[in-house]
């Protein structure tokens, strides 16, 4: 491989396996991309330092762990769909918990109640409670979410333990 800048590469000469090189782009060679491509990916495999830059959750992402909650995918399954309405209240834990009334969004309000329950989600570990039946939710699917959104929010195993409390 002759990466010197002074010899014109030649026009769609093969690189690999029918691969072709265009007029101007210099191939870089796989140990070099490895050596970029390293450290990004050794930084995403590092556990998050306690007491670092922990964010609470949205909202938005409360409403997502509600949604794809096994409540909502029985529903979904059935042709249904669920909605919610965010719930205030000097009665709730609104400084830990976001609390939602969720309901059947294609359940005519004439046929009975629409409503399915009431939910709260911990803003400080992404747990979600039926508050109903006074238990954790959760999932496969809910616990991968919550993965993804506690990485994105610096959220570490001792934040999680100091706030896994019930919002009841």
């Amino acid at each position: 491989m002759n990466l010197n800048k002074n010899v014109p590469l030649r026009e769609n000469v093969p690189i690999y396996r029918g691969a072709t090189r265009q007029k101007g782009i210099r191939r870089f060679g796989h140990w070099k991309w490895a050596l970029l491509v390293l450290p990004a990916l050794c930084a995403l495999g590092q556990p998050v330092q306690a007491g670092g830059n922990t964010t609470t959750l949205t909202a938005t992402e409360a409403r997502v762990l509600v949604y794809i909650s096994p409540v909502g995918e029985k529903l979904r399954a059935s042709g249904l769909d669920i909605a919610m309405e965010q719930q205030t209240s000097p009665q709730l834990n609104q400084a830990n918990y976001y609390y939602f009334w969720v309901y059947n969004a294609k359940r005519r309000q004439s046929a009975g109640s629409v409503t399915i329950g009431y939910y709260a989600v911990n803003k400080h570990t992404g747990q979600i409670w039926d508050t109903d039946e006074k238990k954790e939710i959760s999932s496969k699917l809910v616990r991968g979410v919550q993965a993804i959104i506690r990485r994105s929010h610096h959220i570490d195993e001792a934040t999680t333990e100091k706030y896994a409390n019930r919002p009841f």
